[in-house]
């Protein structure tokens, strides 16, 4: 039994290193947020680089960094007035939050949204600088939840689920079997 018990591990734990994908799952909320850069623009005189986190933004809450910076100087703008626009494509409810800034992260904005419908969506980032009101438009697609770690149909957890419940099947007829024999002898 000891045997069939080391095996089984070993098995586990060669079919996680083999693996061709290395993905850390943290739940949403949870853990360190990972960035992508979602869009770039040289818009009148500031450089404008948008990220989003999730890096694939699922249904639920996506979070918008915008860092703004001068275009001639390269240093970061403050004192801005960023607000961040979200319409579902072909629908009228538009959503709006403020973009934040941070006193210890000079230049970036940051805005949260809650998406609950997946598809296409039309970004609208607006900022004003008190003189001029400069926008930028993006679309955005969100997914669908799911618990896979890539987009297929079966995850390594509902994988592992049926190992570890055939397995335990198995160790009960096999105990069985052996409690039988014992009896019988």
């Amino acid at each position: 039994m000891k045997n069939f018990i080391y095996l089984f591990l070993f098995i586990s734990f060669l079919s996680v290193s083999f693996s061709n994908e290395n993905t850390i799952i943290f739940a949403q909320g949870e853990g360190y947020s990972k960035y992508k850069i979602f869009h770039q623009e040289e818009i009148s005189n500031y450089n404008v680089e948008i990220s989003l986190s999730p890096i694939n933004p699922v249904v639920g809450q996506q979070i918008f960094s915008i860092y703004i910076s001068d275009l001639n100087s390269k240093e970061p703008l403050e004192n801005l007035i960023v607000n961040v626009y979200a319409t579902p494509l072909f629908d009228d409810k538009k959503k709006t939050a403020p973009a934040l800034s941070s006193p210890s992260m000079k230049g970036y904005y940051q805005a949260i949204f809650r998406m609950e419908k997946a598809g296409n969506w039309v970004m609208d980032f607006e900022i004003d600088d008190g003189v001029n009101i400069n926008n930028i438009s993006e679309q955005i697609e969100i997914f669908e939840r799911n618990r896979t770690l890539n987009s297929g149909d079966f995850s390594y957890g509902f994988i592992a689920m049926q190992v570890i419940f055939i397995g335990g099947l198995g160790y009960v007829f096999y105990a069985a079997r052996r409690r039988r024999r014992k009896l019988n002898s």
